[in-house]
């Protein structure tokens, strides 16, 4: 008799800690993240500084479950933000030593531990019966997929521009902000930034929009939620979104369906890439010889003077 065999879904967690780590404890840490990765056929992206680590990575149940308590036990306590997919999202296991964690470019931003968060159900009540002013801290092209509803978006294109948003805001000092992003980990700096400008009354959501859509799927957030993986989005269920890709000329999240100009395969590609003629492609490789051939043949049919009299 023939039994199917049974396809176990692919776990992914991600999870930071402002942790401090010393500097020359980097490249060995390093070496032990990989290590343990590469044992049992993780994916993933994992960032190292002195300040601390973050990382989305997947792989089985069992991978996953090891790799929080790895953390757990050398970090303290992290929030974890743990979704499926049928497939893994990323194509290798990588561990890299970078100046931040998540980089802001701002020496004196140095968060301490938890500080001034709302879990999912503090958020919710707050937004339901209290004046607040809520900020989404990550970029516009992130903000475009989804938000929360009366979100400000600061239309920024790297977080590093943050802190001259808050300058330029004109919200109140005295008002009450509420801040997000994807898992919580801009938002811990982001926050330091408003303080430093003066704002007192400034809070982030734990855990971020991941954590909150685990909680209030359908609820205060409006549309998906980007992610930096092959998934593009999850939807308000954290399942890999349906409706978005990735271009493949800018890694922006697109919904422009597609047939390639020149192989004719199906794709997916933005409006401002599909507005140039050779990024109707599904591929840069595709665009380069879409680009190439039609420059032969321009050049071929003016030499043969197809053009006539100009």
């Amino acid at each position: 008799m023939y039994h199917r065999e049974v396809q176990h879904p692919i776990h992914i967690t991600a999870g930071y800690a402002f942790h401090p780590i010393a500097a020359d404890r980097l490249v060995t840490l390093r070496k032990e993240l990989l290590a343990f990765g590469a044992d049992r056929a993780m994916r993933g992206l994992t960032l190292l500084a002195t300040e601390g680590i973050n990382g989305t990575v997947c792989g089985s149940a069992e991978a996953i479950g090891a790799w929080k308590e790895f953390l757990v036990e050398k970090f303290g306590p992290i929030v974890f933000k743990d979704s499926t997919a049928d497939a893994p999202v990323f194509k290798r296991w990588s561990v890299k030593i970078k100046p931040e964690i998540v980089a802001i470019k701002i020496d004196a931003v140095k968060p301490a531990g938890p500080h001034q968060h709302l879990s999912p159900e503090e958020w919710q009540k707050t937004i339901e019966s209290e004046d607040v002013t809520i900020i989404d801290a990550r970029n516009h092209f992130e903000v475009t997929v989804g938000k929360f509803r009366g979100a400000i978006d600061p239309h920024i294109q790297s977080f590093s521009e943050f802190p001259d948003f808050v300058r330029t805001s004109g919200i109140p000092k005295d008002q009450k902000v509420l801040m997000y992003c994807t898992g919580g980990i801009r938002c811990e700096k982001a926050l330091i930034a408003m303080e430093q400008e003066g704002y007192k009354n400034v809070f982030q959501l734990e855990g971020g929009i991941l954590a909150y859509l685990k909680e209030f799927p359908e609820a205060a957030f409006e549309g998906e939620c980007f992610v930096f993986d092959k998934r593009v989005a999850v939807d308000q269920r954290l399942q890999p979104s349906k409706t978005f890709g990735m271009c493949p000329h800018c890694s922006d999240p697109c919904t422009l369906r597609i047939t390639c100009a020149r192989c004719d395969h199906p794709a997916m590609i933005c409006d401002p890439c599909n507005a140039s003629l050779y990024r109707r492609t599904c591929s840069k490789n595709c665009a380069e010889i879409f680009r190439r051939d039609a420059r032969k043949n321009h050049l071929a049919t003016a030499k043969s003077g197809g053009y006539g009299e100009r």
